[in-house]
This record gives structure tokens, C-alpha cells and sequence, in this order.
């Protein structure tokens, strides 16, 4: 394959893509494989600081976005500021995303409540009010942050499950959707991935023996083990790969 069919296919100079919880972990990562690949990313998430960070290991003028994404008018207020600036987008990852593992008999409802309204409703109402443009310029790319554990059971962890559930569920629906008008969704699932939301378990000799001998692979996976899908997912050449659920979990679920 030539240099500049590769370009053509899965280049992404010239795009501007927005990445939300993208202050740490997989979201981090993400806007700095789509800079490596030429794009300009918006970063989106609470902390201005660790954002700040982030944008500093980025090439192509990223743009910093402080928000609170399960605020009711949080989507809106995002989507507006990259409109201003940018006059919309081609790349949507929506990677933010919150877990309270707890006994589903002693979690609070305010807890499924908020998990709830991170990973699956600010997901539809910052996708819906970026894609109004794309489906008018006849272009775009939603690129979903699922789990595993949206496809899989796991104890203590009944609302975040669900919401990744379902985000597999709003996935294909808006994929179907919109195919005709060049706007493409797909979801990717990460199996156990070494970042911060995990630390805790990661630590934890027993969880940890549990992974490796659950992971074909016999590791846990890393931020960067996502780049691929991604940057795939991304891509002009994606155009005809919609409403996909692409699992990147060393071969967790393939197994027994």
C-alpha cells in the first residue's frame, strides 16, 4: 500500500477532534495518539491543571475546555465553546466516565444516579449537540469509551456495567441513524486497563492474579494498547465500519 493512499485512509491532518475525561488515563492517551496523527484536539475535563498538563505534550494547538460534564447544561456549554472557536468538529471521544464500585444491596440510588449520568446521558447530550454539525458537513466520527464489563458481569459494579450497557445500546442506535449522512459511531471496550480508576484493584494481590489469569494475554493492559482501534476508529478509512462494538481486552471475553 502506498504512502499516500495510507494518508488518504487513515491520516488525520487538518481534523479536529475533541477528547472528554481527557486530563489522565485513556483519555490522556487519546489526545496524544490523535495529535501524533495530525489532529487538533480539544481537551475536555474538571481539572484545568491536569489538562493544562496534558496540552503540554500536544503539537497542534490543542484547545482546553474546563467541564463538568454531568451538569445539566454542561454539554451545550462545551459544544458552543469548540463552535466558537473551531466551528464544530470531526472526531468525538467520549471517554469520561465515573465508578463507585459498591454491594448493589447497599448502593445509594445517588450513586446510580450519578454514574448513570456521566457514562450514559452526558455521553448522548454532548454527541447530539456535535453532531448536528457533522451531519451537516456530512462528516464525523463518534468514537465511544466502553468496558468490557458492558458485556460481561462483574460484582459491585451494577451501575457502571449498565451504563456501559446501554452506551453499547445508544452506540448502534445512532450509528444506524446517521450512517447515510457520513457520520459514523462505534464503541471501544477496554478490558482491565492500568489507570487511576482502577489503582485501587490493581494494587490488590488477589484482584491482580485474578487478571492475569483471566487475560490471555497475561497482562494488564495500558492507555496505549487503545491507539489502534482508535485511530482506525477515526479515520476517513472507517467510513464504511459503523455501529461496531471493537473489544481491546488481551482476550478477556474470548476465553472461559
Amino acid at each position: 500500500m502506498s504512502a499516500p493512499l495510507l494518508t488518504e485512509l487513515f491520516g488525520l491532518a487538518g481534523r479536529r477532534a475533541v477528547v472528554t475525561g481527557a486530563s489522565r488515563g485513556i483519555g490522556a492517551r487519546a489526545a496524544q495518539a490523535l495529535d501524533a496523527a495530525g489532529a487538533q484536539v480539544a481537551l475536555v475535563a474538571r481539572s484545568e491543571r491536569e489538562l493544562r498538563d496534558v496540552a503540554a505534550t500536544l503539537d497542534n494547538e490543542p484547545l482546553v475546555i474546563t467541564a463538568d460534564l454531568a451538569q445539566d447544561d454542561a454539554a451545550e456549554r462545551v459544544a458552543g465553546e469548540i463552535t466558537a472557536a473551531w466551528g464544530g468538529t470531526d472526531i468525538l471521544v467520549n471517554n469520561a466516565g465515573l465508578s463507585r464500585p459498591a454491594p448493589a444491596v447497599e448502593l445509594a440510588a445517588a450513586d446510580w444516579d450519578a454514574i448513570l449520568t456521566l457514562n450514559l446521558r452526558s455521553v448522548f447530550t454532548l454527541t447530539r449537540a456535535l453532531a448536528a454539525g457533522m451531519l451537516e458537513r456530512g462528516y464525523g466520527r463518534v468514537v465511544n469509551i466502553g468496558s468490557v464489563l458492558g458485556l460481561l458481569g462483574e460484582a459491585w459494579a451494577a451501575p457502571y456495567a449498565a451504563s456501559k450497557a446501554g452506551l453499547n445500546g445508544l452506540t448502534r442506535s445512532l450509528a444506524v441513524e446517521w450512517a447515510a449522512h457520513g457520520v459514523t459511531v462505534n464503541t471501544i471496550c477496554p478490558g482491565w486497563v492500568d489507570t487511576e480508576m482502577v489503582a485501587d484493584l490493581r494494587r490488590d494481590p488477589r484482584f491482580d492474579k485474578r487478571v492475569l489469569r483471566r487475560v490471555a494475554a497475561r497482562r494488564w493492559g495500558v492507555p496505549s494498547d487503545m491507539d489502534g482501534a482508535l485511530l482506525l476508529l477515526a479515520s476517513p478509512g472507517a467510513s464504511y465500519l459503523t455501529g461496531q462494538t471493537v473489544v481491546v481486552d488481551g482476550g478477556l471475553s474470548a476465553g472461559w
